[in-house]
């Protein structure tokens, strides 16, 4: 199943052509940037934060969980959702906001992490004080502003990068405040840094519990439902944009050169897509093609740096390409690689390729 959840579109999640018509460039725009779609693994993660949300009322101590993955797995998109959902309210009696998200700073200290929380929650004197003036405050508004649940972001940061040595001291003090608090909390970081955190603490790994990962998109053949997740989703976005036409994301050409040009990452996938449909909206094209999707690429998927060639010229791409290392660009575009063994093999499964015959459109 997949949820739409984009604003202003009917009941089966599109626009008609009279209601397209209505609408003025920018506004067609905006629609596009804020297409937002709750599939099946995001939604898993998402019922999880809902349960520990509603238990924590109830439960002995206070319910947490962290969730890991990599750059553009959609980590941030999908806490950003929730905390969307309980607004803050202003009353005659204060300020309530039952969910606090805040980007923990690099390196982490106890002061800036104090002074982050402060300023999510309205604290005009959040930088300062003593350590212990803002921890005593942070407690303090926490509890008058009637948070209920704590969503840090970044956790990576409680590790020293040149070290690589967990800042113990503010571990300790977010366990702390947690317990001293009462309140339900989420962590989220990158896959391989932010286990470190809970590996050195096990107090604070006792209330968290094993990581929940959020994983990029596969495609691979021999696990054919991977290419129907990829598949799924596209056929959902594509009914999603405020166009007059359908694009056929969802063929099997298509997808798969869209899932090169993105390597599964939603953040890329999404980025690619909307600037397409900007692209579409102000030509006046109807629906997303090559043509569209070979400038998108070029104009937002740094193709380059990630020496990936534009999936969307020529033919289909026969492989998928290898990455280049992420420490700075590449010095050319990758050549294609060889497809990889099984899932856990060196290059993590074996990717598909559009059969020949395939239409680029449904």
């Amino acid at each position: 199943m997949v949820k739409n959840t984009t604003p202003g579109a009917d009941n089966e999640g599109e626009y008609s052509e009279e209601s397209l018509a209505l609408l003025s460039e920018s506004e067609r725009v905006a629609l596009a940037e804020k297409v937002k779609i709750l599939y099946p693994r995001w939604l898993e993660i998402r019922d999880e934060i809902v349960r520990l949300h509603t238990m924590n009322k109830i439960a002995a101590e206070p319910q947490c969980l962290m969730i890991v993955g990599p750059t553009g797995a959609g980590k941030t998109t999908l806490i950003e959702s929730y905390r969307n959902d309980f607004p803050t309210e202003y009353t005659d009696t204060g300020i309530f906001r039952p969910v606090l998200q805040v980007t923990i700073p690099s390196p982490a200290t106890i002061s800036n992490l104090a002074t982050a929380i402060l300023y999510a929650l309205g604290d005009p004197r959040a930088e300062r004080g003593t350590i212990g003036g803002k921890t005593q405050r942070v407690t303090e508004h926490m509890r008058d502003c009637g948070v209920e649940l704590l969503v840090l972001d970044e956790i990576q940061h409680f590790v020293d990068r040149d070290s690589q040595v967990v800042l113990m001291n503010v571990s300790n003090w977010l366990k702390t405040l947690i317990k001293e608090t009462k309140v339900a909390c989420v962590l989220v970081g990158l896959q391989g840094e932010a286990e470190q955190v809970l590996h050195v603490n096990p107090q604070l790994a006792r209330l968290f519990g094993d990581p929940r990962l959020l994983s990029p998109f596969k495609w691979d053949d021999e696990l054919p439902e991977t290419v129907q997740e990829f598949r799924l989703f596209l056929k959902t976005l594509d009914g999603l944009l405020p166009l007059p036409q359908r694009s056929g994301l969802a063929s099997r050409s298509l997808a798969w050169r869209c899932f090169v040009a993105s390597r599964g990452s939603i953040s890329y996938l999404m980025a690619l897509i909307r600037r397409a449909c900007y692209l579409a909206i102000i030509a006046g094209r109807p629906k997303l093609d090559l043509v569209l999707l070979e400038q998108a690429f070029n104009q937002r998927l740094a193709g380059q740096m990630r020496g990936i060639a534009n999936p969307f010229v020529g033919d289909p791409p026969k492989d998928l390409p290898p990455l280049s290392e992420p420490d700075g660009p590449s010095k050319g575009p990758g050549k294609p690689g060889k497809p990889g063994g099984k899932p856990g093999g060196k290059r993590g499964g074996r990717p598909g390729k559009p059969k020949k015959g395939d239409a680029e459109a449904a």
